[in-house]
């Protein structure tokens, strides 16, 4: 079992701008075309989160975004929706962990991971309304899977700023702590089953908390695993 880990670092703000999103498209390609993600084999989780202590990410890279022509805006949309629909579709457990401020494009990648980990000093935002812009990340599509439509409103369209024991109340966050060493251990431990139902709990936003969603996938497993062994259809 292994933790593949991926840390934004651009020397700022960790701003998504077409670079940021072409690195962090490479770093998944890459990882997915490792053998640790063959569901035959030993499985590993993905890790997102920053190198910068107290700041995850601060958005789309509004000096670059002022520039681009028609085609130039809608390339860099499809390029963002490309690399995120590429982690939704890895076929392990993904996390984020969210240490200080998560805006705009930021919580658009943070809602295409399974689970989203938060310290206590974190905040969540989308200002697009406020500037006059619609994300092109797929963000407004994503909610579905965190939040209710009333807590989408407040951060899709009235701009709110959340705190993490609020985003946690809400959905859009699944643990707020210091650490999450023993929840990364034992996410890297799933077997290859388990790690399917799991995903397809977090992706229908059960309401649950992972605890209960990691209990109800082994579950699942367990049923599938004795249905098959009597013959049953999976």
């Amino acid at each position: 079992m292994s933790i593949h880990e991926i840390a934004l670092d651009d020397g700022g703000m960790n701003l998504l701008s077409r670079s940021m999103l072409r690195w962090i498209g490479e770093q998944v390609e890459t990882f997915a075309g490792s053998a640790s993600v063959n569901p035959t084999n030993e499985q590993s989780i993905l890790l997102l989160r920053s190198a910068r202590p107290g700041l995850f990410a601060a958005g789309a890279d509004m000096v670059e975004m002022r520039a681009f022509s028609s085609l130039e805006a809608e390339a860099f949309a499809r390029s963002g929706q490309e690399v995120f629909d590429s982690i939704e579709r890895l076929p392990v457990v993904t996390v984020v962990v969210i240490d200080g401020d998560c805006v705009g494009g930021a919580l658009d990648l943070a809602l295409a991971f399974d689970l989203r980990f938060a310290t206590p000093r974190s905040r969540f935002s989308h200002p697009g309304a406020k500037l006059g812009i619609v994300t092109g990340f797929g963000g407004t599509s994503r909610w579905r899977k965190a939040v209710t439509p009333a807590a989408a409103k407040q951060l899709f369209l009235a701009n709110a700023v959340v705190g993490a024991a609020e985003a946690l109340s809400l959905g859009l966050v699944d643990r707020v702590s210091e650490t999450f060493d023993d929840e990364l251990r034992q996410l890297a431990g799933l077997d290859p089953r388990t790690t399917r139902f799991l995903k397809e709990l977090s992706s229908r936003g059960a309401g649950l908390t992972p605890s209960q969603r990691l209990l109800l996938a082994d579950r699942l497993a367990r049923l599938y695993d004795s249905r098959t062994a009597e013959g049953g259809s999976a």
